[in-house]
Order: C-alpha cells, then structure tokens, then sequence
C-alpha cells in the first residue's frame, strides 16, 4: 500500500510545474479539449504538451477519448476537480482581503468547477437551499433517492477560492447545475470556465430561489456589491 505522503506527493509534484496546472485548470469546466487547444491554453508547444498530457494521463489526474483522429482530454473525476479547488484556497493569493487577478474576476460571477455551479452566484444559491426544501429538487426534476444511490457522495460543500464560502458539489451539485442549463437559466462560454445568467434565469433565481437580485447589478461596483452580497447570504 503506498504510503500517505508518497500519495500526496505525487500528484502535487505534478501540479508543481506550471504547464501542467495550466492544463488541469483549462480542464476545470469539466468539457474536454484537443492536446492543440491545450497547448495553447497553456502557452507551449504540441510537442512539450502532449509530453506533460502523458504524464497527467499516467497519474489518472486525465483521461482521453477518440475524436476521429485526435485525442481530446478531460479530467479523470470530479476528486480531480475538487483537489484542484482546494488547492486554489492555499497560498497567500488566496488569503482574506487578497486581490483577485483579473482571470479570477473574470470568472468570479458564475462558472463551472467541473460539474457544479461555484463563484458568487454558487454561493448564494447554496445559503438558499436549507430554506427552499425538497420543492426546488423537484421543479427541477432531480431524484434526491436516485442520486443518494451512486458512488459519489450525494452533496459535497466545496470551499469556494474566490469567495472562501461554502458552494454545493457532489451529485446533488452536478444534478442542479444540470438543471439550471437545461431551463436555459446558463449558458456556457466558449472557452471558459464562466457561465452566463440568461434574462430567464436571472428571473428564475430572484423569484424561485430567493437570490438577492442586487447580486445581478452590472455597475462599476459589480465586483464590491457581489462580494457584499454574497457575504451577507
């Protein structure tokens, strides 16, 4: 059986070298991409990409799958997700009053973290659950009994990096997020980890869910109020 330490120190060596964290969090919304688009992602050449792809996919950090000719990798699981998650809480970037670059406010607002919806919004929809009950499950046609039946655990509470509060993971995370897109209340970005909130699902989230609807306002203030709101869910 291999030791905890050699366990923990394996993969972080991995994530270590910069090109390869720079891959793993390209992969973070949980879609897959060609070893072309990940090279560039991470500002290196095909071959010195698919040297490091090789690695990851050797540590089962990454999978791939056949796109006619081409491989296209994804991450593993989502505990490939939540590892990185929570390694993006250490360091001092991530201490309380840092300031957030501009890629993390960029997709501060709403984004994939892998399967499940995290940044602000995430947050706020998380402090609502407890108080909307079993009825918001099944608006959005989601089997509570079903899910709490698969190997992954039914609810997982994800420290969020850029709020340092709690988001919903776990099946019940992947389940609602997958709702939310199926309603048409997010829709992805090409080539992000950010989700954008449609008018219907800004709608949605105000009346259904109870979120403050000053979490929506696009000012000058946008990232202050959020942040406020978001703290005093």
């Amino acid at each position: 059986m291999t030791e905890p330490s050699h366990r923990i120190a394996q993969p972080a060596s991995l994530l270590a070298d910069p090109t390869r964290a720079a891959i793993v969090l390209a992969l973070m919304d949980g879609r897959s991409r060609s070893a072309k688009k990940l090279a560039l992602d991470a500002g290196v050449t095909p071959q010195t990409a698919s040297a490091h792809l090789r690695k990851l996919v050797a540590a089962r950090m990454l999978a791939w799958e056949s796109h006619g000719r081409f491989k296209h990798f994804r991450l593993a699981g989502a505990e490939v997700a939540d590892a990185v998650e929570a390694l993006c809480q250490l360091g001092p970037d991530a201490m309380p009053g840092r300031v957030l670059t501009a890629a993390a406010r960029e997709i501060r607002f709403a984004r994939c973290c892998y399967d499940h919806l995290a940044g602000q919004l995430g947050v706020a929809v998380t402090a609502r659950l407890p108080a909307l009950g079993e009825s918001i499950f099944a608006e959005l046609d989601i089997d509570v009994a079903a899910l709490s039946t698969l190997r992954r655990p039914l609810s997982r509470c994800c420290t969020d990096w850029t709020e340092q509060r709690p988001h919903i993971g776990g099946a019940l995370g992947a389940a609602l997020l997958t709702g939310y897109r199926a309603r048409r209340w997010l829709a992805p970005v090409a080539d992000s980890r950010r989700l954008e909130v449609t008018p219907q699902g800004r709608k949605a989230f105000i009346q259904r869910l109870g979120v403050d609807e000053r979490l929506f306002e696009d000012d000058g203030a946008i990232s202050r109020s959020r942040a406020a709101l978001s703290t005093a869910a």
